[in-house]
């Protein structure tokens, strides 16, 4: 009876090894791809990118920008660059990253601790609370922004953002004229290496539409292609080259 066992303990000893073999051997890296599709509604392309890195010797970080290093390994353009900015794309795209350590590459400021002096500014009014804060039709007395105005505001109500914002360029016109670099004077901001909180939309600070934040893979190689074939005055640059790439 003890013989009959003896085969099974070999195969359960033989698989028990190679599980463990499996899970401490390292990841295998992922191989330079030799072709990469791409779908759009232009037909279909083959970019050959074997041929670009190997044969044309063009260096990774000439395409792949996210790259700093020679030993950093670049990221596939998808990464970065979605077929469509949508909600999909914006609630998946953290998938896309190895690690944390890209996320400031794009979400590059946060605002920390609010750099004001509320004493100082009482001098500049000369005690008229209502420079800065409603009058007695709105409230009796002045009170702190965030007892009425939130951080995302309504319809009704704007964000606390929006509001101090309108009451501090009456004042501050040259700060909003700098755009983002006028926020260091009032707003200390986060070290974004040692940040670990949620990020603020981009649209708080970017008001331009969100799209134009982030370029759709289709404009993004159009761009880094065309560039490049156009400077070099080689391969499809011209306008009635997109058969050369697009296959119907």
């Amino acid at each position: 009876m003890r013989n009959k066992f003896i085969p099974i303990s070999i195969i359960l000893i033989v698989l028990f090894g190679l599980a463990v073999a499996g899970y401490v051997s390292p990841e295998k890296k992922e191989k330079i791809p030799v072709r990469v599709l791409f779908k759009n509604s232009g037909g279909k392309v083959i970019f050959n990118h074997i041929r670009h890195h190997r044969d044309y010797e063009i260096p990774c970080e000439k395409c792949h920008h996210e790259r700093k290093t020679s030993d950093d390994e670049p990221l596939p353009c998808g990464s970065c660059h979605p077929e469509s900015f949508d909600k999909d794309y914006v609630r998946e795209h953290i998938r896309s990253f190895p690690d944390t350590s890209y996320c400031v590459q794009c979400h590059h400021a946060e605002l920390g601790k609010l750099n004001f002096d509320h004493a100082a500014h009482e001098e500049y009014a000369d005690e008229d609370c209502q420079a800065c804060h409603h009058g007695n039709d709105i409230e009796k007395e002045p009170q702190k922004c965030g007892n009425c105005h939130t951080n995302s505001g309504t319809s009704e109500i704007p964000s606390v953002r929006d509001a101090a914002h309108d009451r501090c360029i009456d004042c501050h016109d040259e700060m909003f004229e700098a755009g983002l670099k006028g926020c260091t004077p009032c707003h200390k901001m986060q070290n974004m290496k040692d940040y670990s909180g949620d990020f603020t939309a981009c649209g708080q600070c970017h008001q331009e539409n969100d799209k134009d934040l982030v370029l759709n893979r289709t404009n993004a190689f159009h761009d880094q292609c065309m560039d490049c074939h156009k400077k070099l005055q080689r391969g499809p640059y011209k306008e009635s080259d997109c058969s050369k790439c697009h296959l119907k």
